[in-house]
């Protein structure tokens, strides 16, 4: 963490650390204010919560605003000290909500001045709103958790894709040898015969020799041509087995840092 950062988020966070620090100590002024809003979102907030959540709410107004008053505390020294300091800035941008709605209710007053104080005070609670939401956002220039899973998933596709380019090529060399073999023991075979046909008995059993002869050269190339295929075929699985390999550590890396992300 910066200088700057450090001490631009113990500035931001002052406000709330002294007000919550007061709703704590003395939450009876801002009880009147609390009630209305209590009495309309606290039943509504059990209706959907889930029952163990919903019963651990209270009810009375002194105890919200001692709870509020207790999240801006945490928050702002989560905020202030850059530990947990994203969760931080959510959980004050959170407690911001109701005690700006329910102190500066500006849209109610009827009286010029009050209206008017009102507003600014609704203002400045929205300005420092802007500023916590941008602390939690704030990843000190490091790439955020979406960034940093979408290269890797990048990583992992470009690394899928030079694997099966290698099995593809090796069975195309493989295919290419054993074509070129067969057409020259074709073309081996059609001399002999116009030899045999041509020439005398002597000729004819040399002609034969050389045709087998052929053959047994033909068929050892053959199989050479194939042994020698199947380890590049080998050699290439074994490479594609290995960059898959690598491939796959990248994305569990990628996921690895995208909990301690969220964390």
């Amino acid at each position: 963490m910066t200088l700057l950062r450090a001490a631009a988020r113990t500035m931001l966070a002052s406000y709330f650390i002294v007000s919550g620090v007061k709703a704590i100590r003395n939450p009876d002024p801002l009880v009147p204010v609390a009630e209305p809003l209590a009495d309309r979102f606290v039943p509504l907030v059990k209706q959907y919560a889930p029952e163990q959540v919903a019963a651990m709410i209270p009810e009375d107004a002194v105890t919200l605003v001692r709870v509020n008053g207790a999240a801006q505390v945490l928050g702002g020294l989560a905020l202030a000290t850059g530990k947990g300091r994203r969760l931080g800035a959510m959980l004050l941008a959170t407690s911001i909500l109701p005690s700006t709605v329910a102190k500066h209710p500006f849209w109610t007053r009827t009286d010029p001045d009050e209206k008017a104080l009102d507003r600014a005070h609704f203002l400045k609670n929205i300005s420092l709103l802007g500023g916590v939401l941008l602390a939690s956002v704030d990843t000190e220039g490091k790439p955020s958790i979406a960034y940093r899973a979408h290269k890797g998933g990048q990583a992992l596709a470009k690394d899928t894709r030079k694997a099966r380019k290698s099995l593809a090529k090796s069975a195309s060399h493989l295919g290419k040898s054993s074509g070129q073999l067969a057409d020259e023991a074709l073309a081996g075979g059609a001399a002999l015969v116009g030899a045999v046909v041509t020439s005398s008995r002597a000729a004819r059993k040399k002609a034969a020799k050389e045709l087998k002869n052929a053959r047994e050269q033909a068929a050892k190339q053959a199989a050479d041509a194939r042994e020698a295929a199947a380890k590049a075929a080998k050699q290439a699985r074994k490479e594609a087995r290995k960059q898959l390999k690598v491939a796959k550590k990248r994305a569990g890396k990628v996921a690895q840092n995208v909990k301690l992300g969220e964390n």
